[in-house]
């Protein structure tokens, strides 16, 4: 099996998962890894064909979570987030033709290539009509992978994934990503909360556990080749409710009171910002027998758990 954007948020705790299930794990990143017993290290970038060239011949499953995170640094840059987004998988493709063997494929794709949705939940019969560079690009590599599938050159599966939360061994590199682990860590900190806006958006919050698991079974599962399935937890809060949540978790750890402030919208928000979302998850539960096991409450209480013994410790990175 291999594992790219290796030293990233949710690889990280894919990682951690399939050591416990795989015999060999190719971790795959730009950056340097330490070691970990009974994985191999592969320094390369997902950009180049040398690096899918020696992906192929190792790896039958390969959990593709490389690329751009940001929908802020895709803008800035389209051409950047292109090139690490759709340009891996054209190479991954050519590599598996030229190895004339199929792999599996399970990509990192995001719920908010739907765009603004209107009606809720939304199923993945809703066409895709993204909205910023860095949808458009999850959308195009999804079709890469899906025209390979169709054309018998690999087994591709995307997972489009909500808001994930949780902790892990890594954390996400984007100031737009990870918003519910900084909080939390701000809340226990005995940080007073600011909330963009009246918070009245509502999101789909999914424990990393529970992602976890939807790409292991991704990747072993016959039914989901070819497809693209919400991994979401199904249920619905407003951004605001969150907030109010998670701070009044951390107030009775902590014993200190926290506010949560309303402030203005930055300059340059991005429309995505103001989307509802909750996700019908019912299809990946029927093809895949998954579905979500940890509840927002519970998922919060261990985050508080988690993070609260990480500022014991003197080691306050979420």
């Amino acid at each position: 099996m291999a594992v790219t954007g290796a030293s990233g948020y949710l690889a990280s705790a894919l990682i951690d998962a399939l050591q416990e299930s795989s015999a060999h794990i190719l971790r795959v990143s730009r950056r340097d890894l330490p070691p970990v017993s009974g994985a191999e290290i592969l320094r390369a970038d997902v950009r180049t064909s040398d690096c899918w060239e020696k992906i192929v011949s190792i790896a039958d499953v390969i959990f593709h979570l490389a690329g751009n995170t940001s929908v802020y640094a895709a803008a800035k840059n389209p051409a950047d987030s292109l090139n690490s987004t759709v340009l891996p998988i054209t190479h991954l493709v050519a590599a598996v033709q030229a190895a004339r063997h199929r792999r599996r494929v399970v990509f990192a794709s995001t719920a908010t290539v739907y765009g603004l949705t209107n009606d809720l939940p939304v199923t993945e019969d809703t066409e895709p009509k993204p909205i910023t560079n860095y949808d458009l690009h999850k959308l195009f590599a999804e079709r890469q992978l899906e025209m390979a599938t169709k054309q018998g050159l690999l087994e591709g599966v995307s997972l489009r994934l909500a808001n994930v939360y949780g902790p892990s061994s890594s954390k996400s590199s984007s100031v737009d990503r990870g918003v519910l682990n900084r909080i939390t860590m701000m809340a226990l900190q005995g940080v007073d909360l600011q909330l963009y806006g009246d918070g009245k958006y509502i999101r789909d919050y999914i424990y990393i556990d529970d992602v976890v698991r939807a790409f292991m079974v991704a990747g072993e599962e016959k039914r989901v080749v070819g497809q693209s399935f919400n991994v979401a937890s199904g249920k619905g809060i407003t951004v605001r409710e969150i907030f109010r949540l998670v701070a009044e978790k951390a107030e009775e750890v902590t014993g200190k009171s926290l506010c949560v402030e309303n402030v203005p919208w930055p300059p340059g928000a991005d429309p995505i910002e103001f989307r509802n979302f909750v996700a019908d998850v019912t299809s990946f539960q029927n093809f895949a027998d998954w579905r979500p096991m940890i509840n927002l409450n519970e998922g919060v209480n261990r985050m508080i758990e988690h993070f609260s013994n990480n500022i014991k410790s003197g080691s306050v990175r979420p």
